[in-house]
């Protein structure tokens, strides 16, 4: 588990080494705590790769 932010500014914990390794796997969890209750939910990204960009970057719809 790695702290990135705390009271609205980036963790004096965090470093770069910890983030990369964090988002290495195919699929990750993301915990937010706002102190507002508990809840869930599962969102579904897509490839937001440097590939993927520049692919859809060549042409306009």
């Amino acid at each position: 588990e790695v702290l990135i932010a705390a009271g609205g500014c980036r963790a004096d914990s965090y470093t770069e080494e910890q983030g990369v390794a964090a988002m290495a796997p195919e699929e990750i969890t993301i915990r937010i705590e706002l102190d507002r209750g508990a809840s869930s939910a599962t969102v579904w990204t897509t490839d937001f790769s440097y590939d993927y960009v520049r692919i859809n970057a060549e042409y306009r719809s």
